[in-house]
């Protein structure tokens, strides 16, 4: 796992201030080979892969809708991962007359180098544009305005994933969202939801999987902070509203990050994914105090996962 000076001391803070490595760390180096993998498997795709999936699908003729009268659109993939979501979508928008470009976004070199290969084969008339940054830091307006201004086109931003409650802080990113758009554009999110569902059932699309924990332990273990002597335990944190992924050293070991030397004692205890669902109350409420309003809000039948299309709320003189 290759790292900027900027993540080893981003790392640095969150590991030995709040006892936490980042979600987006998993998608460095190997760990987007390993998310792939996850993605492809068919006891994955059954769940929150298929379900967020047809929920898009089966709505898709609304998005198309509110692009209408426009040549085409931008097809931004927030976080893009293998792109293989953003594929499906694509093929069914240009169904509705609509011409697409590609941009896919993520702070991994190796998911960018992922998602624009199967967006090639898959479509090869589509153009790709590459963002290699990491809108839960950097600014994301700069980039996404250039590229509606040469393009002419508005776009159709995609995060998607149930990555929205992977995030440190997920008001932060949703503000970083609004600054970037414009009225024309639109946003759609994908998310799990815990309503009145047992926390165990949430639970199960996240145990019972190898190649689940060696995803989730990648970044601690390429840090040297996770061996199979540690303990490695996921649990609903209820307070927190979200699923948690942990490790518990059993020894001591030496962190080395942005020239500086940290030692990790026996019994520390750190947290390694969190995944925090919402109720469809609590989502909307969110995204409205960030500045939009939802246009589209869907769930599955079993109420387990949301989908939703928003834009910038209009601005009004008081």
């Amino acid at each position: 796992m290759n790292l900027t000076d900027r993540q080893q001391y981003e790392l640095l803070a969150a590991i030995s201030a709040r006892g936490e490595i980042p979600v987006k760390f998993i998608y460095l180096g190997e760990g987007a080979q390993l998310w792939d993998a996850i993605y492809r498997d068919e006891k994955h795709s059954r769940g929150i892969t298929n379900i967020e999936l047809d929920l898009v699908m089966a709505h898709i003729g609304s998005f198309a809708q509110a692009f209408e009268g426009a040549d085409g659109l931008n097809l931004v993939d927030l976080g893009c991962g293998n792109g293989l979501p953003a594929i499906e979508i694509a093929k069914k928008l240009q169904e509705h007359g609509l011409r697409i470009n590609y941009v896919a976004v993520d702070l991994s070199h190796e998911m960018l180098e992922l998602a624009a290969r199967n967006v090639q084969d898959a479509l090869p008339d589509v153009n790709i544009t590459k963002l290699q940054l990491d809108f839960e830091s950097e600014s994301l307006a700069s980039e996404l305005l250039d590229i509606k201004q040469h393009t002419k086109l508005p776009n159709l931003m995609i995060n998607l994933g149930n990555t929205l409650g992977n995030y440190v802080n997920v008001n932060s990113v949703l503000t970083n969202f609004l600054q970037s758009m414009t009225l024309e554009d639109y946003l759609i999110i994908g998310n799990g939801l815990a309503n009145d569902q047992n926390p165990q059932k949430i639970l199960e699309a996240y145990t019972d999987s190898e190649i689940l924990k060696k995803t989730f332990v990648y970044p601690a273990k390429s840090l040297n902070l996770f061996d199979d002597s540690d303990d490695y335990r996921v649990l609903w944190n209820a307070a927190q509203y979200r699923v948690e992924a942990r490790i518990k050293l059993n020894s001591q070991k030496p962190l080395s990050l942005a020239g500086q030397q940290v030692t990790m004692e026996a019994g520390d205890d750190i947290l390694v994914v969190q995944s925090r669902k919402y109720t469809e109350a609590s989502l909307t409420k969110l995204l409205s105090e960030a500045g939009f309003r939802t246009e589209l809000l869907t769930t599955n039948p079993s109420r387990s996962y949301i989908v939703a299309m928003i834009q910038p709320t209009r601005y009004s003189a008081s």
